[in-house]
């Protein structure tokens, strides 16, 4: 199972990582890191079609400094119609706005939207309803 998770603050990198490696003792693959979604991208369009160096998951923030969340999920969008395999987002974000919650899932790859700080339990969710474990740690920023 591979993880990719997309966030400009490198604190919630690390919290993500402390945080897999407590709840999900289990983790048998690999966490991919990106602080700019345009690198998340370059990555996933240069691996379009090798479906083991794809991720099963994104894990993504919407307000980014250089590629808003909201940009990379369009781009997304036209992307994943080229890709091998089908990758679930999981839109991790500070912001409690209506209308951020309801315009990410109005993306189909959207799985769900999750209001940081994240927890134990969304944690225990997502990796148990999709029967994953990730372990880590690849940096995709060059």
């Amino acid at each position: 199972m591979n993880l990719l998770i997309i966030d400009d603050e490198p604190i919630q990198h690390l919290i993500y990582d402390k945080m897999l490696d407590i709840y999900v003792p289990d983790a048998s693959s690999h966490t991919m890191h990106s602080y700019d979604g345009a690198n998340a991208l370059e990555f996933l369009r240069q691996n379009s079609g090798n479906a083991k160096a794809l991720p099963d998951m994104i894990f993504m923030d919407i307000h980014m400094a250089s590629l808003s969340g909201f940009d990379f999920l369009e781009r997304f969008k036209k992307l994943s119609q080229r890709l091998i395999k089908h990758i679930e987002v999981y839109v991790i974000s500070s912001s409690i706005d209506p209308e951020d919650i309801d315009r990410s899932k109005g993306y189909s790859f959207v799985k769900d939207y999750i209001i940081k700080p994240v927890t134990q339990i969304a944690i225990k969710n997502i990796f148990n309803a999709n029967g994953h474990y990730p372990n880590k740690m690849a940096l995709l920023n060059g």
